[in-house]
């Protein structure tokens, strides 16, 4: 598994086809509302590869799940304040329910949030397409497409990189496979979701930028949608404590939904290909990690040094037995590993 660790800033897809009017009726959906059918489609555990204008990654998973009747939630995090952010839901803006989307996070001390609107959708029964584009500066500044054809999802996001609105580049490119959809399923039922009803107003909201031509956020305290007015989601603070061989080392950590090694040190790599939904790098110095946005379920949380920087727990590395935690919503929790167990 080769984890991503740089950020990106804007997500998208290979271009496919039509824009539609604004009183074109979907098919299976009961509303007017364009891209509607993106909220069901988007939702599950979807494993793939990763290309991006960083490098190319083999290994990459978008964890999607509802977090009200309306919206739907993925985050990856590459460590301390290095995270992504991305969710999509409908919003009132424009003086109309629209699909929208918000990406970004935190990269060091800066504090990033964009938000997208859907422009273009072609729905249909073997094969969908959607494209949101930058809130303000639409598709001249950034754009994401996402793509849904044989089980299969492409989502690439283009961006300009110059600031001059001239064509967006190629920034990241995804491919995957939805190996766990009933990992949405528990929002799904709690929240009749999805339901045509806005999470959030944006009317107006994106004036006095710092970018006149992008609907951009760099503090959190002007972001008109911030972490706080989320629901459903946890915090989760995991205590770290090594052993002496590995003190100075830096150490992976993987939350999944089943477990990755055990009292043995025996490693289950299938688990670790298709029941891991986060890769955070934890540094040397670092006694513990709070990760946010964590959606109720029940994890495993597994660290372990990466010796011969496989991105796998291998012989020769040290982890810990995998350890459960039951997050349930809107909680703070913390909770206690020691990385000190032989990988055979």
């Amino acid at each position: 598994m080769k984890m991503m660790i740089t950020l990106l800033t804007a997500l998208s897809m290979l271009s496919l086809c039509c824009q539609n009017s604004d009183d074109t009726v979907f098919p299976n959906s009961p509303t007017n509302i364009e891209g509607y059918g993106l909220l069901s489609k988007l939702t599950g555990h979807w494993v793939g590869s990763n290309e991006t204008a960083f490098g190319d990654y083999d290994w990459f998973a978008f964890d999607f799940r509802p977090i009200s009747a309306s919206h739907v939630h993925s985050i990856y995090e590459g460590g301390t304040n290095q995270n992504i952010i991305t969710s999509v839901f409908i919003a009132d803006f424009e003086g109309k329910q629209q699909i929208m989307a918000r990406n970004g996070g935190w990269l060091g001390n800066q504090y990033r949030a964009t938000y997208f609107v859907l422009d273009r959708a072609e729905e249909t029964d073997d094969r969908s397409y959607y494209r949101l584009v930058d809130a303000v500066g639409r598709e001249k500044r950034a754009y994401m497409e996402l793509r849904f054809e044989n089980d299969t999802l492409y989502f690439d996001a283009y961006k300009d990189n110059s600031g001059s609105l001239d064509e967006p580049v190629h920034h990241m490119g995804f491919k995957g496979t939805n190996y766990n959809p009933d990992y949405a399923q528990t929002a799904i039922d709690l929240f009749d979701f999805p339901q045509p009803i806005s999470e959030v107003d944006l009317n107006n909201k994106f004036t006095n930028l710092i970018d006149d031509d992008s609907a951009l956020f760099l503090e959190e305290s002007d972001d008109p949608f911030p972490k706080q007015a989320h629901g459903h989601v946890s915090d989760l603070k995991i205590n770290i404590e090594r052993a002496d061989s590995i003190q100075n080392d830096r150490l992976l950590l993987y939350m999944s939904t089943a477990p990755i090694i055990d009292e043995n040190g025996q490693v289950d790599f299938e688990n670790v290909d298709k029941k891991v939904v986060r890769t955070i790098d934890i540094f040397s110095n670092e006694l513990f990690y709070e990760t946010t946005y964590l959606h109720p379920d029940t994890y495993f949380v597994t660290a372990f040094s990466d010796t011969d920087e496989n991105y796998y727990p291998s012989s020769g590395d040290t982890g810990n037995v995998s350890t459960m935690i039951e997050v349930t919503p809107e909680s703070q929790l913390q909770m206690n590993i020691t990385v000190d167990k032989s990988i055979e």
